[in-house]
């Protein structure tokens, strides 16, 4: 990323006197249309200052030299990334310059970029369709010995856990026990090296999880999936007929007694 020179006020953090990190507001940080970049595609950095902003200032973390100066006059300031590179993963912060001196940086931007690594790829066991109340397992392996591997769910992250190694690379195993509705949909994972945390592979097959019906936990029945609202409309007619029968048997019982009083007399 291109460097940017000396701007007016002094560089962020050279001069205590001219910081005044208790009176301005803090700046926010993000990554327009997210954080997760494939490599080689555009990202657009913005950092939001409020009306106080005249310079701002993106820097990354671990690096002693700055990133990239922009002036605005608007609310926030932009830092575009054309073509990303793995050496723009990372962590970023960002701050802007008042008439009184520097903010504080902004909270901390994990930018990961994908498709450095090939894919692993993602499976499920037993079965990507299960019945509501049962188990599965996500497994992403790949023939690589990544360290670490990461889930997403429609595009949000999950979790992260450390790889198991086997003969043929590394894999990580993903339990969910009980799935219910909530866990359908659409899964991918990545698989990095801890040592470069925010350099990932390309994304895993998309791997749909279908949950269907309930689980029947009658012996007779074993593993088998029904929709649970037929059998409730069952249950409710059944309940219906009972009570219609006692009814008519009740009446049965009062007309015959009526019948025999009125031959007694």
């Amino acid at each position: 990323m291109k460097h940017g020179g000396p701007t007016e006020g002094g560089s962020p953090g050279s001069d205590s006197s001219h910081s005044l990190p208790d009176t301005l507001p803090r700046p926010s940080l993000r990554a327009e249309n997210g954080s997760l970049v494939p490599l080689g595609r555009s990202v657009i950095l913005r950092c939001q200052g409020g009306w106080e902003g005249e310079v701002y200032h993106l820097e990354k973390k671990l690096r002693s030299d700055r990133i990239i100066d922009v002036k605005s006059k608007e609310m926030e300031g932009e830092f575009p990334m054309p073509s990303v590179t793995a050496k723009d993963a990372g962590i970023y912060c960002c701050r802007y310059l008042h008439s009184s001196g520097w903010s504080e940086c902004s909270d901390p931007l994990e930018l990961v970029v994908t498709g450095v690594y090939d894919p692993p790829s993602l499976s499920a066991l037993p079965n990507s369709s299960v019945a509501s109340g049962h188990n599965v397992t996500l497994q992403c392996q790949s023939q690589q010995w990544y360290n670490r591997f990461a889930l997403y769910k429609d595009g949000e992250q999950i979790t992260q856990v450390g790889a198991q190694y086997h003969g043929r690379g590394s894999l990580a195993n993903f339990s969910i026990p009980a799935v219910n509705s909530t866990h359908g949909g659409t899964y991918q994972c990545y698989s990095f090296y801890r040592r470069f945390p925010y350099q990932w592979s390309a994304p895993s097959n998309a791997l749909v999880l279908r949950v269907t019906g309930t689980f029947s936990p009658s012996p007779e029945s074993g593993n088998t999936q029904f929709d649970s609202a037929p059998q409730d409309y069952t249950v409710g007619n059944l309940i219906r007929l009972s009570l219609a029968g006692l009814v008519l048997l009740l009446l049965g019982v009062l007309l015959a007694e009526a019948c025999i009083t009125s031959r007694d007399h």
